[in-house]
């Protein structure tokens, strides 16, 4: 369990980091007896709650070198540095970040020498850069960020997030406490007011509802999440029916968008619900998945693992990809079954480098409809498929979920996949492959990029 405050989402600016990335950075500038300063080059984008910052490339300061003493602070970033980073952000489009460490624990704040030093620094570096530049001050479990926004002014950093097996949020010191709500007693009793209060908090898009999808909506809405988007461009047939949570037979021909968003209003009175009956290739469902805190991606097909994988490392945003295969042969004769719950964090391997997404069937499943059904895309036999099965993925990726936001994961870096075999009873973990040089998840490729749509 996390030996630090979980504070839930705030509204503002915030900074996603990499677990791997934020331990780099923590580690050099928090450890020795003067810490270490660094630069923190980022992306953006645009969040549930606010701009987001998306920390692409970390910059590290040798000490003796690039960190050295100041001429009124304690240490300071050299002048070379300092201008060696401004131009590769200017040349790259990118925000640009000062990194420095105060000692303490749970609380931070720059120091009067610290904001001297922005007032005279930042206005330069601004009209150099043309992008967002400022100054970052970490402490254990604490983190405060002074922005300055081109055409905007300055602007406090509400909040740092690290995206792994935990979703961490650091600010300045520990938010409020939460006021209980008794709706939530019992699994408050599990999450704490502040967990519940984030499941609140949160956008969560779930991108395929069919057999799994229809679970995973009826659980995050009961959880208590605040706003469920949902993606599919499907409509209900005779035989979703013993499948799909609380399907009737008036729902034949009726888009699966409008069951799910009748089912997470019947369990969660208060939820806002966007329901968009369309593929996840389209504009408006990218535009909301970008806007997500969370996606699950419960469709089979590879143009949603395609754009939810390119979503997640271009936005720094985690999801959750549940599968269920079950095979069987010519014959009939039932052979393995498995089901698979994989966490897809940034720059954790992605689905390009673990061979999920097939190229062949991707270019297929990008056609328009008519010339899918002409590459006969849509396969004549149905895929085997048991509501019971689909409960037991969807209610892992459920459980990781809901753990996560929580802060309980005993190891944050753990990004091992689940797999169930139902037959031999027995559960297994994968851990995620990684190519360093990927397109998506690696600091060469889109990793942090932020927007992928106009």
């Amino acid at each position: 369990m996390a030996d630090y405050t979980m504070n839930p989402p705030a509204p503002g600016w915030s900074l996603a980091f990499p677990q791997d990335m934020w331990d780099e950075l923590a580690d050099h500038v928090l450890t020795g007896p003067g810490g270490g300063g660094a630069v923190v080059l980022a992306g953006t984008s645009t969040g549930p709650r606010g701009q987001r910052l998306l920390a692409r490339q970390l910059i590290l300061a040798q000490d003796g070198i690039d960190y050295v003493p100041g001429t009124i602070g304690h240490h300071a970033l050299s002048a070379s540095f300092v201008r060696d980073a401004i131009v590769r952000a200017r040349d790259e489009g990118l925000a640009y970040l000062a990194v420095h460490g105060h000692l303490g624990r749970d609380r931070v704040r720059f120091s009067p020498v610290d904001l001297t030093s922005h007032e005279r620094g930042y206005p330069a570096l601004q009209q150099i850069s043309g992008q967002v530049v400022g100054g970052l001050v970490l402490a254990e479990n604490a983190a405060a960020g002074d922005l300055w926004i081109p055409g905007q002014g300055r602007e406090p950093l509400a909040e740092v997030v690290v995206v792994g097996g935990n979703l961490r949020r650091l600010r300045p010191e520990p938010a409020a406490a939460s006021a209980a709500d008794p709706l939530y007693d019992r699994q408050a009793r599990v999450f704490g007011d502040r967990g519940q209060e984030s499941l609140r908090h949160l956008t969560v898009a779930v991108v395929g509802l069919g057999g799994v999808g229809s679970i995973l909506v009826e659980g995050l809405a009961r959880l208590g999440v605040g706003h469920l988007v949902l993606i599919d461009d499907d409509t209900v047939d005779e035989t979703n029916l013993p499948r799909l949570l609380a399907a009737e037979p008036t729902d034949i021909r009726a888009p699966k968008t409008e069951l799910a968003e009748r089912n997470a209003r019947r369990a969660n009175a208060n939820i806002k619900v966007t329901a968009i009956p369309e593929r996840v290739e389209q504009p408006r469902a990218l535009r909301a998945l970008e806007k997500s805190d969370w996606i699950f991606l419960a469709a089979d097909g590879d143009a949603a693992r395609y754009w939810v994988n390119a979503v997640v490392h271009q936005h720094l945003l985690p999801a959750t990809q549940v599968g269920i295969k079950i095979r069987v042969d010519d014959a009939g004769v039932v052979g393995q079954i498995h089901t698979a719950t994989r966490l897809i964090t940034p720059s954790a391997g992605c689905l390009w480098c673990n061979g999920l997404v097939d190229p062949a069937r991707l270019a297929v499943d990008m056609l328009p409809a008519q010339q899918r059904a002409a590459a006969d895309y849509v396969p004549e036999v149905p895929a085997p498929s048991v509501i019971t099965l689909n409960m037991l993925a969807a209610a892992e990726g459920l459980n990781h979920f809901a753990l996560a936001v929580a802060g309980l994961h005993d190891d944050p870096t753990d990004q091992d996949s689940v797999l169930h075999r139902p037959r031999s009873r027995s559960r297994h973990l994968q851990s995620p492959r990684r190519d360093a040089t990927c397109r998506w998840c690696s600091v060469s490729g889109m990793l942090g990029r932020g927007r992928l749509t106009g």
